[in-house]
C-alpha cells in the first residue's frame, strides 16, 4: 500500500466533508440543542404559575377544613354543602380554579373529586391528596383508642437509607452512589453507539455516491481499491473526531454563557467558593451540598473514577469500533447501487450494535456477570459494554487490554476481507449481489 496516496485520499475526504453545509449546520446546531436539553429543563423548574387560584371546597365531612390551609397563590373556600349542577352553570362567573368535593363514603374513609372547565393544577391535586390522606389515616388510628398514639407513631417512624462505600487502594473508604455510575455508563455507551452508526452510515453514502457518479472509475486508475477504502474510512474518522471535539467545546461555551446570563448568583457563589475547593469537579459539587449529603456522595463517587483511564478507553473504543464497523459498511456500499439496496447487508452488521445496547442495560445491574465480561471482550459489542463496566471499577487491566487488542485485530481482519469485496463490487453496476457471492469474493486469494 502507498501511504502517500492514502494520505491524499484522507485529505480529500476530510476537506470535502468539512466544507459541506450539512457538516457546518450539524456542528453548530447540535451544541445548541445539547445545551438546551441541559438548561431548559432546569430553567423550566424555576418557572411557576403565580396566578391566584381559588378552590371552592364542598366538605360535609369536615375533614378538609381541618387540614387544607391557604398556600402561596392558592386559597381554599369551604362550604358544608353545595349543588354541583349550579356550580357547573356558574363556574366561569365565579372566577375560581376548581371545585373540590370531599365526601365521606364510610366512617373514616373519604372520596375526593375535583371539577373544572380546564386543566387542574397538579401541585394543588398533590397537596390535597397528601393532606386528606394523612388526616384520614390519623383518624383511623385514633379509632382504635390506643393510649399515647401520637408518641408511639413518632417513635416508630423510621427512614433507613442504605449507603454504599468502596475501599481504596490506600485502605480509605469513600461513599459511592450507583446511579452516578449508571448515568456515566449509559451516556458514554450510547455516544459510542450513536457515533459508530452515524459515521458508519456516512461511509456507506460516500461510497455509493462515488460509485453512482462514476467518479470511482477515475480514482481507481490511480490508486488501489484498498487504499481508496482506507483513505475514505480514515478521512471520515477525522471528520468525526473534529466534529465531536467542536461539539464538546461549543456546548461548554454555550453553557457558560447561559450561566453568566441566567445564573449570575450561582456563578458568584461558585467563584467565592473556588479558592477553598479542592479536588476539581468533585470538590466543586461537594461545596454546594445543602446538608442532606447527596452532593457530597455524588462528588465522592466522581472522585473515584479514573478520568484519564476512562477518557483514553473511550477514545480507543470509539476509534476501534468505528474503524471495524466502517470497513464493513464500506464493503456494503461498494456492492450497492443505491442506499435502499444496503438493507439486506446492513441489518446483520447492525444487530451486534443493537445487541450491545441491550447488554449494556444488563451491565448496569451486573457489571461483573459472565454475560457482561464476555460481551465486553467480544469486539462487536465491546465498545458499548466495556464502557458500561468501566465507571463501576473492578475491571481487571488484563481484560481491558485484551478487549482493545481483539477489537483492533478484528478491525484489521475486517479490512482484509472488506477490501476483497470492495475491489470487485466498486466497479460492478446493475447486479443484485447475494451473500453467497460475497463469501466467494472474500475467499479470493489474490484479494
Amino acid at each position: 500500500m502507498n501511504i502517500k496516496k492514502i494520505n491524499l485520499i484522507v485529505g480529500r475526504e476530510f476537506s470535502i466533508r468539512v466544507r459541506k453545509k450539512s457538516f457546518l449546520i450539524a456542528t453548530f446546531l447540535t451544541p445548541l440543542l445539547m445545551a438546551a436539553l441541559i438548561t431548559v429543563p432546569t430553567l423550566m423548574t424555576t418557572v411557576k404559575d403565580n396566578r391566584e387560584k381559588i378552590i371552592e371546597v364542598i366538605d360535609p365531612s369536615g375533614i378538609g377544613r381541618s387540614v387544607l390551609e391557604d398556600q402561596t397563590h392558592t386559597t381554599f373556600r369551604f362550604a358544608e354543602d353545595g349543588d354541583l349542577e349550579h356550580y357547573k352553570l356558574t363556574f366561569d362567573s365565579r372566577n375560581i380554579h376548581a371545585v373540590c368535593v370531599i365526601e365521606e363514603a364510610q366512617p373514616n374513609n373519604v372520596e375526593v373529586k375535583m371539577y373544572s372547565t380546564g386543566q387542574i393544577d397538579q401541585d394543588i391535586q398533590r397537596y390535597i391528596s397528601k393532606q386528606i390522606g394523612g388526616e384520614v389515616e390519623r383518624r383511623k388510628l385514633e379509632s382504635y383508642n390506643i393510649p399515647q398514639l401520637k408518641e408511639i407513631m413518632e417513635n416508630i417512624r423510621t427512614n433507613i437509607q442504605v449507603k454504599s462505600f468502596t475501599w481504596t487502594e490506600t485502605g480509605d473508604e469513600k461513599e459511592t452512589i450507583t446511579e452516578v455510575y449508571m448515568a456515566i455508563a449509559y451516556l458514554s455507551s450510547f455516544l459510542i453507539y450513536m457515533f459508530i452508526f452515524m459515521y458508519g452510515s456516512m461511509v456507506i453514502r460516500g461510497v455509493i455516491e462515488e460509485k453512482t457518479n462514476r467518479i470511482v472509475e477515475v480514482i481507481i486508475s490511480s490508486v488501489k481499491p484498498v487504499e481508496l477504502m482506507l483513505g475514505k474510512i480514515v478521512g471520515i474518522a477525522l471528520v468525526a473526531l473534529l466534529q465531536f471535539l467542536l461539539w464538546i467545546l461549543l456546548t461548554l461555551i454555550i453553557l457558560l454563557v447561559v450561566m453568566a446570563i441566567v445564573g449570575s448568583g450561582a456563578v458568584s457563589e461558585m467563584s467565592q467558593a473556588a479558592p477553598q475547593v479542592q479536588g476539581g469537579l468533585a470538590g466543586a459539587i461537594a461545596s454546594f451540598d445543602t446538608g442532606n449529603g447527596l452532593l457530597t456522595g455524588i462528588a465522592s463517587t466522581l472522585s473515584q473514577i479514573h478520568v484519564g483511564k476512562f477518557l483514553l478507553s473511550f477514545c480507543l473504543y470509539f476509534i476501534g469500533g468505528y474503524l471495524m464497523y466502517a470497513s464493513m459498511f464500506a464493503a456494503i456500499g461498494s456492492v450497492s447501487d443505491a442506499e435502499t439496496d444496503t438493507q439486506q447487508f446492513q441489518l446483520p452488521i447492525t444487530i451486534p450494535l443493537i445487541l450491545g445496547l441491550f447488554i449494556m442495560m444488563h451491565t448496569f445491574q451486573h457489571p461483573d456477570s459472565s454475560l457482561s465480561v464476555w460481551a465486553s471482550i467480544i469486539p462487536f459489542t465491546s465498545p458499548m459494554v466495556m464502557l458500561a463496566r468501566l465507571p463501576f471499577g473492578g475491571v481487571p487491566l488484563w481484560q481491558l487490554i485484551i478487549s482493545i487488542l481483539i477489537l483492533f485485530l478484528t478491525f484489521l481482519a475486517a479490512v482484509h476481507f472488506s477490501a476483497k469485496i470492495y475491489k470487485v463490487g466498486i466497479l460492478m453496476y446493475g447486479k443484485k449481489v447475494t451473500w453467497k457471492e460475497l463469501w466467494k469474493w472474500m475467499r479470493y486469494k489474490n484479494g
